[in-house]
Protein backbone atom coordinates (compact mmCIF):
# COMPACT_ATOMS: atom_id res chain seq x y z
CA UNK A 1 0.00 0.00 0.00
CA UNK A 2 3.29 2.62 0.79
CA UNK A 3 4.32 1.82 -2.41
CA UNK A 4 1.30 2.24 -4.47
CA UNK A 5 1.12 5.45 -2.43
CA UNK A 6 4.36 6.57 -3.11
CA UNK A 7 4.32 6.07 -6.86
CA UNK A 8 1.04 7.95 -7.22
CA UNK A 9 2.93 11.01 -5.23
CA UNK A 10 5.81 10.77 -7.38
CA UNK A 11 3.75 10.36 -10.46
CA UNK A 12 2.15 13.88 -9.68
CA UNK A 13 5.08 15.41 -8.90
CA UNK A 14 6.63 14.64 -12.15
CA UNK A 15 3.71 15.11 -13.92
CA UNK A 16 3.87 18.75 -12.22
CA UNK A 17 7.19 19.37 -12.92
CA UNK A 18 6.66 18.80 -16.80
CA UNK A 19 3.78 21.34 -16.99
CA UNK A 20 6.28 23.80 -14.61
CA UNK A 21 9.02 23.40 -16.93
CA UNK A 22 6.65 23.55 -20.27
CA UNK A 23 5.29 27.06 -18.87
CA UNK A 24 8.87 27.85 -18.34
CA UNK A 25 10.00 26.94 -21.67
CA UNK A 26 7.15 28.98 -23.15
CA UNK A 27 7.83 32.05 -21.29
CA UNK A 28 11.49 32.35 -21.91
CA UNK A 29 10.42 31.55 -25.98
CA UNK A 30 7.77 34.31 -25.90
CA UNK A 31 4.56 32.24 -26.13
CA UNK A 32 3.72 33.15 -22.90
CA UNK A 33 3.56 36.56 -21.31
CA UNK A 34 3.35 37.60 -17.69
CA UNK A 35 -0.30 37.59 -18.30
CA UNK A 36 -1.26 34.69 -19.74
CA UNK A 37 1.50 33.05 -17.17
CA UNK A 38 -0.29 34.62 -14.34
CA UNK A 39 -3.62 33.13 -15.88
CA UNK A 40 -2.00 29.66 -15.61
CA UNK A 41 -0.94 29.94 -12.39
CA UNK A 42 -4.37 30.59 -11.39
CA UNK A 43 -5.87 27.83 -13.15
CA UNK A 44 -3.68 25.24 -11.41
CA UNK A 45 -3.49 26.85 -7.66
CA UNK A 46 -7.33 28.92 -7.11
CA UNK A 47 -7.13 31.97 -4.94
CA UNK A 48 -8.51 30.65 -1.85
CA UNK A 49 -10.87 32.96 0.44
CA UNK A 50 -9.00 33.71 3.92
CA UNK A 51 -10.83 34.01 7.17
CA UNK A 52 -10.35 37.50 8.87
CA UNK A 53 -7.65 36.80 11.28
CA UNK A 54 -8.06 37.70 14.78
CA UNK A 55 -4.92 37.62 15.82
CA UNK A 56 -2.83 35.74 13.44
CA UNK A 57 -3.96 34.56 9.94
CA UNK A 58 -4.17 31.08 9.29
CA UNK A 59 -1.82 29.59 6.66
CA UNK A 60 -3.19 27.68 3.82
CA UNK A 61 -1.11 24.38 2.94
CA UNK A 62 -2.27 25.10 -0.77
CA UNK A 63 -1.22 29.01 -0.67
CA UNK A 64 1.85 28.34 0.98
CA UNK A 65 3.03 25.78 -1.60
CA UNK A 66 2.43 27.98 -4.44
CA UNK A 67 4.21 30.37 -2.94
CA UNK A 68 7.58 28.60 -2.42
CA UNK A 69 7.03 27.10 -5.66
CA UNK A 70 6.55 30.80 -7.02
CA UNK A 71 9.84 31.64 -4.79
CA UNK A 72 11.67 28.59 -6.57
CA UNK A 73 10.91 29.51 -9.81
CA UNK A 74 12.09 33.08 -9.31
CA UNK A 75 15.06 32.47 -8.03
CA UNK A 76 15.97 30.34 -11.37
CA UNK A 77 14.29 32.77 -13.69
CA UNK A 78 17.10 32.95 -15.74
CA UNK A 79 17.98 29.49 -16.14
CA UNK A 80 16.51 27.01 -18.98
CA UNK A 81 13.33 24.90 -18.77
CA UNK A 82 15.64 21.67 -18.15
CA UNK A 83 17.75 23.47 -15.25
CA UNK A 84 14.38 24.55 -13.41
CA UNK A 85 13.02 21.00 -13.69
CA UNK A 86 15.74 19.52 -12.55
CA UNK A 87 16.02 21.86 -9.66
CA UNK A 88 12.75 21.52 -8.94
CA UNK A 89 13.10 17.65 -8.60
CA UNK A 90 15.77 17.90 -6.65
CA UNK A 91 13.89 20.14 -4.25
CA UNK A 92 11.30 17.74 -4.17
CA UNK A 93 13.66 14.70 -3.96
CA UNK A 94 15.18 16.47 -0.75
CA UNK A 95 11.25 17.33 1.03
CA UNK A 96 10.61 13.67 0.45
CA UNK A 97 13.04 12.35 1.89
CA UNK A 98 13.16 14.74 5.11
CA UNK A 99 9.42 13.53 5.00
CA UNK A 100 10.75 9.67 5.00
CA UNK A 101 13.52 10.55 7.60
CA UNK A 102 10.63 11.72 9.89
CA UNK A 103 8.68 8.54 9.05
CA UNK A 104 11.05 6.17 10.18
CA UNK A 105 11.56 8.63 13.27
CA UNK A 106 7.94 8.33 13.88
CA UNK A 107 8.08 4.69 13.61
CA UNK A 108 11.09 3.87 15.85
CA UNK A 109 9.75 5.94 18.35
CA UNK A 110 6.51 3.76 18.05
CA UNK A 111 8.52 0.90 18.72
CA UNK A 112 9.93 1.94 22.00
CA UNK A 113 6.63 2.77 23.25
CA UNK A 114 5.35 -1.17 22.03
CA UNK A 115 8.14 -2.48 23.80
CA UNK A 116 7.74 -0.27 27.02
CA UNK A 117 3.90 -1.08 27.25
CA UNK A 118 4.92 -4.83 26.68
CA UNK A 119 7.60 -4.57 29.28
CA UNK A 120 5.10 -3.24 31.61
CA UNK A 121 2.39 -5.81 30.97
CA UNK A 122 5.25 -8.16 31.59
CA UNK A 123 6.30 -6.92 35.05
CA UNK A 124 2.69 -6.47 36.03
CA UNK A 125 2.21 -9.72 35.04
CA UNK A 126 4.81 -11.46 37.26
CA UNK A 127 4.06 -8.59 40.33
CA UNK A 128 0.34 -10.14 40.26
CA UNK A 129 1.86 -13.77 40.18
CA UNK A 130 4.11 -12.69 43.61
CA UNK A 131 0.62 -11.53 45.18
CA UNK A 132 -0.95 -14.63 44.92
CA UNK A 133 2.27 -16.68 45.51
CA UNK A 134 2.10 -14.43 48.35
CA UNK A 135 -1.54 -14.86 49.49
CA UNK A 136 -1.72 -18.91 48.66
CA UNK A 137 0.48 -18.99 51.17
CA UNK A 138 -0.45 -17.13 53.40
CA UNK A 139 -4.01 -19.31 53.25
CA UNK A 140 -1.87 -22.50 53.22
CA UNK A 141 -0.20 -21.10 56.52
CA UNK A 142 -3.78 -20.63 57.98
CA UNK A 143 -5.02 -24.09 56.99
CA UNK A 144 -2.15 -25.95 58.31
CA UNK A 145 -2.13 -23.52 61.64
CA UNK A 146 -6.16 -24.33 62.15
CA UNK A 147 -5.71 -28.23 61.13
CA UNK A 148 -2.93 -28.39 63.91
CA UNK A 149 -5.61 -26.82 66.08
CA UNK A 150 -7.96 -29.09 65.49
CA UNK A 151 -6.14 -32.25 65.69
CA UNK A 152 -4.53 -31.17 69.10
CA UNK A 153 -8.25 -30.42 70.06
CA UNK A 154 -9.36 -33.90 68.75
CA UNK A 155 -6.61 -35.80 70.78
CA UNK A 156 -7.80 -33.98 73.78
CA UNK A 157 -11.20 -34.88 73.54
CA UNK A 158 -10.44 -38.52 72.74
CA UNK A 159 -9.02 -38.54 76.05
CA UNK A 160 -11.49 -36.82 77.71
CA UNK A 161 -14.88 -38.94 79.23
CA UNK A 162 -17.63 -38.67 77.43
CA UNK A 163 -19.83 -36.51 79.49
CA UNK A 164 -17.22 -34.07 79.64
CA UNK A 165 -17.19 -33.58 76.24
CA UNK A 166 -20.81 -33.57 75.77
CA UNK A 167 -20.97 -30.23 77.97
CA UNK A 168 -17.90 -28.85 76.00
CA UNK A 169 -20.04 -30.22 72.50
CA UNK A 170 -23.02 -28.02 73.66
CA UNK A 171 -20.86 -24.99 73.86
CA UNK A 172 -19.97 -25.32 70.14
CA UNK A 173 -21.87 -24.88 66.97
CA UNK A 174 -23.53 -27.61 65.18
CA UNK A 175 -20.95 -28.02 62.22
CA UNK A 176 -18.14 -27.81 64.73
CA UNK A 177 -19.49 -31.21 66.97
CA UNK A 178 -20.05 -32.77 63.22
CA UNK A 179 -16.32 -32.36 62.41
CA UNK A 180 -15.25 -33.60 65.45
CA UNK A 181 -17.18 -36.55 65.36
CA UNK A 182 -16.96 -37.54 62.12
CA UNK A 183 -13.02 -37.48 62.95
CA UNK A 184 -13.49 -39.77 66.23
CA UNK A 185 -13.96 -43.62 66.03
CA UNK A 186 -17.09 -44.80 65.78
CA UNK A 187 -16.89 -46.04 69.73
CA UNK A 188 -15.91 -42.77 71.05
CA UNK A 189 -18.56 -41.03 68.81
CA UNK A 190 -21.43 -43.16 70.09
CA UNK A 191 -20.31 -42.87 74.03
CA UNK A 192 -20.56 -39.29 73.81
CA UNK A 193 -23.73 -39.33 71.64
CA UNK A 194 -25.05 -41.54 74.20
CA UNK A 195 -24.57 -38.68 76.61
CA UNK A 196 -27.25 -36.37 74.77
CA UNK A 197 -30.41 -37.24 76.94
CA UNK A 198 -32.59 -34.03 77.42
CA UNK A 199 -35.37 -33.27 74.38
CA UNK A 200 -33.32 -30.34 73.37
CA UNK A 201 -30.13 -32.27 73.70
CA UNK A 202 -31.49 -35.10 71.50
CA UNK A 203 -33.15 -32.77 69.30
CA UNK A 204 -29.76 -31.71 68.09
CA UNK A 205 -27.90 -34.60 68.36
CA UNK A 206 -30.36 -36.20 66.17
CA UNK A 207 -30.14 -33.06 63.15
CA UNK A 208 -25.87 -33.55 63.43
CA UNK A 209 -26.59 -37.18 62.70
CA UNK A 210 -28.66 -36.42 60.07
CA UNK A 211 -26.50 -34.06 58.68
CA UNK A 212 -23.96 -36.98 59.45
CA UNK A 213 -25.72 -39.56 56.86
CA UNK A 214 -26.22 -37.32 54.38
CA UNK A 215 -22.74 -36.42 53.93
CA UNK A 216 -23.87 -32.39 54.06
CA UNK A 217 -20.28 -30.45 53.91
CA UNK A 218 -19.66 -28.02 57.03
CA UNK A 219 -20.00 -24.31 56.77
CA UNK A 220 -17.44 -21.84 56.97
CA UNK A 221 -18.65 -21.27 60.84
CA UNK A 222 -18.15 -24.83 61.59
CA UNK A 223 -14.14 -24.24 59.95
CA UNK A 224 -13.41 -21.42 62.12
CA UNK A 225 -13.95 -23.15 65.08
Amino acid sequence: MKRLWDLLVLTLAMNFLLLAGAVGWLYQSGRLDKERVGKVKEALFPPTTQPVATTQPAVDPATASREQLDALLAQHAGLPAGQQVEFIRQTFDAQMAQLDRRTRELADLKTQIDMANAKLATDRAALDADRKRLTDEQERAKRLAADEGFQQSLDLYNSMPAKQVKSIFLTLNDDAVLQYLRAMDSGTAGKIIKEFKTPDELDRVQRILERMRKGNPTTREGKDQ
